[in-house]
């Protein structure tokens, strides 16, 4: 009899261990920072293509905080001093500083590279109070020149340029404190010196009118009185508007052609002459054979004229735009 021994035969499977996973310090961003993503071929593509996420998800964060602060200003009713002109101007970013972003995970996947970079927000932030110190810079300029002129023009030009680097300078002092960071420059004093005296030269300054007192003069005065404040008066302190007006009448090939030739000096009190106005599409007025109906004509069409909404376009840049 042959006696058979079991056998126990025992299989050992030697498992493969898993690589060790990266701590999540090292494969992720702080909650609080900004993070960009890339993929490349080599490790340059892919940090390039990173860096342009992060810039993007930076600049998806400004637009967020601008709109929440102009949805403020517009709820609390009143205009503040940040949305004075072109609410819906928009901070874009540009990540100058990419060098400071970190590096947090550089690794290869089949033919490709994935890099991941993060960035404080103190890092983000240097770009925007770069930029908030040239615009105190400039805006220290541009309301020095508006503070020591008197000519109108140069005068509103210094006067709306102040406002808008005014805006800017809010606005990124909002951005930086929406993101915990406290500005060090402070304009106010600059603004409210700049305000102050554009105010009060607004109220000390009017527009005089002054022509010859004929059917022409009239209806240019009518329409102009109607868009920009003038008055007919004695030119004492601010823009005298000297109007004059010919009218000429001629035989012509479509009949008897009656027509206005204006034009407009725009002066100052003392008779400095800053701009004259001209037409090279003069008011007409045509019949086939009656002056006095080509004259009707002409008074009818004088209103709807081309020339006056150019006119009004011009003397609003010579007319102060006042403010509260």
């Amino acid at each position: 009899m042959i006696a058979i021994l079991p056998f126990l035969i025992i299989f050992i499977g030697c498992a493969t261990k898993p690589p060790p996973m990266e701590p999540a310090s090292v494969q992720e961003c702080q909650t609080d920072e900004f993070r960009g993503f890339g993929v490349g071929t080599n490790e340059n593509e892919a940090l390039t293509e990173a860096h342009s996420a992060l810039s993007r998800q930076i600049s998806s964060s400004v637009n967020v905080t601008i709109e929440r602060i102009v949805s403020q200003q517009v709820s609390n009713g009143k205009e503040d001093l940040a949305s004075g002109y072109e609410s819906k101007t928009v901070i874009e970013s540009d990540l100058s500083n990419a060098h400071d972003a970190r590096i947090v995970r550089n690794k290869r996947n089949g033919n490709k590279i994935n890099v991941i970079v993060c960035m404080t927000k103190s890092d983000a932030a240097k770009g925007f109070l770069e930029r908030q110190k040239r615009a105190a810079d400039s805006l220290e300029m541009v309301s020095s020149t508006m503070l020591s002129t008197e000519h109108p023009r140069q005068k509103n030009e210094a006067w709306h340029k102040t406002q808008m680097l005014w805006m800017e300078f809010t606005r990124l002092r909002s951005l930086l404190e929406g993101w915990g960071i406290e500005s060090p420059y402070s304009e106010y004093g600059t603004y409210a010196k700049a305000r102050e005296n554009y105010k009060n030269y607004c109220q000390s300054l009017k527009v005089f009118w002054q022509d010859v007192g004929n059917e022409c003069s009239n209806a240019v005065f009518a329409v102009l009185s109607k868009k920009i404040k003038i008055e007919k008066s004695e030119c004492t302190e601010g823009l005298n508007m000297k109007f004059n007006c010919t009218e000429r009448c001629k035989s012509s090939s479509y009949g008897i052609e009656c027509a206005y030739d204006p034009s407009l000096s725009i002066e100052s009190c003392g008779g400095e002459s800053y701009s004259l106005l001209k037409t090279q599409t003069p008011a007409t007025g045509i019949d086939i054979g009656s002056e006095s109906k080509a004259r009707e004509k002409l008074t009818d069409n004088l209103p709807k004229a081309v020339f006056l909404s150019e006119w009004e376009k011009e003397i609003k840049e010579w007319v102060p735009k006042c403010t509260d």
